[in-house]
């Protein structure tokens, strides 16, 4: 389980400084620097001073100067945060009632667990229920336009005219009045059709997403059997999250890991899996105390994605290099059919390194084009531009490397 973490710092009410002492620095794209005014550094520093002195008082300390590595760094260390800075507040799952609290903390510890129905179902009925009602209207309209068109054709011709008229005939039902009813109609129906088509806009949960939300069901119970339909209802559901370029890699990654975190958890006997603390914030092991429940930073796995992608990338671009390289080169191939005592002809030769050549391009092309559809969500002429521009380069490789005397 696996996503960003949202923590709500604790602010606190801060007077407002003067010019004289104000520490903030703009720069020119407009952030801002805010540092600790110089009242807090002293007192902080007047405290530990005192302390100090308190201790060497008790206990003497002998004279120890700072080394030169300690001179050069200690200019560049900063000093640590205040409490009431570094200070977070994290709501714990156990902390909260079990039911529906603790069930929308769960949901609201992860935006991948953010599941919730759509209605669709709901919805198409009433805009069915609209729909038709707005016939009913539009046939009844049409059909006084032509009463209208035969009796009293001015009525169609002028708005004036036919509000005149209609004022005069008390509560018929008229123009005017069908009018108002469509216009109610019209603006209710366009509402519940657009919020439906941004609800259908929105992704589907991932299976591994769901089976989570659906194992801390089976776990902790937070509601009644009778009201856990809507979770069950797969099919409408749908998820807060948009969706990350590599989110179904990211997820295979992350369970990966996890799989090796209780692996090495069990060969190391250890209670907490050692991985976690690298993978984890303080925040995110501050939500949970369940064993079965494992948050991850999604930032660090981005970043252990970031290292991945780019290892692929290397090896598709350099290994096809280096192999159409050592199966063009001439000098080897010379040594080898001296050593080998082969008599083969440069013509044979050159279309055996061409051959092979060719192979190895057709190979890493489709290792190409299946990292790309895997790792990205390129668009089909997106994959095939990309697919195109890395099989011209391999070609361009073979082009210079063969033929008769390279």
């Amino acid at each position: 389980m696996t996503g960003d973490t949202f923590v709500n710092e604790k602010q606190n009410p801060q007077s407002p400084t003067s010019t004289d002492n104000s520490d903030a620095t703009l720069r020119e794209d407009g952030d801002a620097i805010i540092e600790i005014t110089e009242e807090d550094t002293v007192s902080r520093h007047s405290s530990e001073s005192g302390n100090s002195v308190h201790n060497d008082s008790a206990q003497p300390q002998p004279d120890k100067r700072p080394t030169v590595l300690r001179r050069i760094t200690g200019s560049f260390r900063s000093e640590p945060e205040p409490d009431d800075i570094t200070e977070t507040n994290t709501r714990k799952l156990e902390n909260t009632p079990n039911g529906f609290p603790r069930l929308a903390a769960f949901q609201a510890s992860e935006a991948n667990f953010s599941l919730y129905r759509s209605f669709s179902y709901l919805h198409s009925r009433l805009l069915l229920d609209l729909q038709d009602e707005i016939t009913a209207l539009e046939k009844e309209l049409d059909d006084i336009d032509w009463d209208d068109f035969d009796e009293d054709p001015e009525r169609l011709k002028s708005r004036e005219h036919d509000m005149s008229r209609a004022a005069g005939e008390g509560d018929a039902r008229n123009r005017r009045v069908i009018l108002r009813e469509i216009r109610t109609k019209l603006m209710e129906y366009d509402e519940v059709l657009i919020k439906a088509r941004t609800l259908e806009s929105f992704e589907k949960p991932s299976d591994r997403n769901y089976r989570s939300v659906r194992r801390f069901y089976h776990n902790t119970k937070p509601l009644m059997d009778t009201e856990m339909d809507s979770i069950r209802s797969k099919e409408d559901t749908v998820s807060l999250r948009t969706g990350r370029e590599w989110a179904s890699f990211d997820g295979g990654v992350e369970s990966i890991l996890w799989q090796l975190d209780h692996w090495l958890a069990k060969i190391f006997r250890r209670k907490d899996p050692p991985l976690q603390r690298f993978f984890r914030t303080p925040e995110l092991q501050a939500k949970t105390s369940n064993t079965y429940i494992s948050f991850y930073s999604s930032s660090r796995i981005e970043k252990l994605i970031n290292v991945v992608i780019t290892m692929i990338i290397f090896v598709l671009l350099v290994v096809p290099v280096l192999t159409m390289y050592q199966l063009t080169n001439t000098s080897a191939h010379e040594s080898s059919s001296s050593s080998s005592g082969a008599t083969l002809s440069t013509v044979d030769s050159n279309s055996r390194d061409t051959i092979n050549a060719v192979g190895v391009l057709i190979v890493f092309t489709l290792l190409f084009s299946a990292a790309m559809s895997l790792l990205t969500k390129a668009a089909r002429h997106e994959l095939f531009a990309a697919s195109a521009a890395y099989c011209a380069i391999l070609v361009v490789f073979i082009g210079n490397f063969t033929g008769p005397g390279n």
